[in-house]
């Protein structure tokens, strides 16, 4: 039996194509997501329990670490959506060639930054 496969695999030469990023990038925010949950919960949960509790929350949210978390979750319920979106048209059978894939996750990724930046901006 002829081994043709390598032995030690050096993960570091290896080059993803965008495509695979995408699809990284689309689980880890989907599991960022989960974790935001709870703080936009939390949070809601506080500001509707009293005006003092309404006061705290505005108070967390015009410090600049609350507004990264917040930008942070933003971002990752924005990139999930748009990630979950290219998912499904592929799932119809569009962008499934090798181009149109790695066109797609690049638009999806540059969409992702700007909307962000958009959302931050706003934010603050």
């Amino acid at each position: 039996m002829k081994k043709e496969r390598p032995v030690n695999l050096d993960l570091t030469t290896i080059k993803m194509q965008p495509a695979a990023h995408a699809s990284i990038m689309h689980r880890v925010a989907g599991v960022i997501t989960v974790f935001a949950i709870g703080i936009l919960l939390w949070a809601l949960s506080l500001s509707l329990s009293s005006a003092e509790g309404f006061a705290q929350v505005k108070s967390l949210l015009d410090g600049v670490f609350f507004k990264l978390i917040i930008i942070g979750i933003i971002s990752a319920i924005l990139y999930h959506l748009l990630a979950g979106v290219r998912h499904l048209l592929m799932d119809m059978g569009h962008f499934e060639e090798k181009g149109s894939g790695i066109a797609s996750a690049k638009f999806v990724i540059a969409l992702w930054i700007i909307l962000t930046i958009v959302a931050g901006v706003g934010l603050w």
